[in-house]
């Protein structure tokens, strides 16, 4: 497992749900996630980038459990943007279904 898009109608990403997937390096997480749990990305040693679907306020809102989660926490985050972007940052796109960094 390399990567993974998470379904947008996903709420919540469990408990160990990616314990232990040492070669995922990348995950698009839709913005209805509100709750990340415990060390649900613990040992995701080569985990890059983070494609999320919304906005930075609406990551600020998302419970993130800190047991473990420090491979998520210590990527690249990147917010979805239809457009391209004016005052640079890090966004992303579709291209041909594939997330993609502006």
């Amino acid at each position: 497992l390399t990567s993974i898009e998470i379904p947008s109608g996903v709420t919540s990403i469990g408990y160990r749900a990616f314990y232990d997937c040492s070669s995922l390096t990348s995950i698009e997480i839709p913005s209805g996630v509100t709750s990340i749990g415990y060390a649900a990305f613990y040992d995701c040693s080569s985990l890059t980038s983070v494609f999320y679907g919304g906005t930075s306020e609406q990551l600020g809102n998302i419970s993130i459990g800190d047991y473990y989660n420090g491979d998520l926490t210590t990527v690249t985050l990147y917010y979805y943007s239809e457009n391209p972007p004016v005052d640079g940052g890090n966004y992303w796109h579709y291209v041909d279904g594939i997330p993609t960094k502006w």
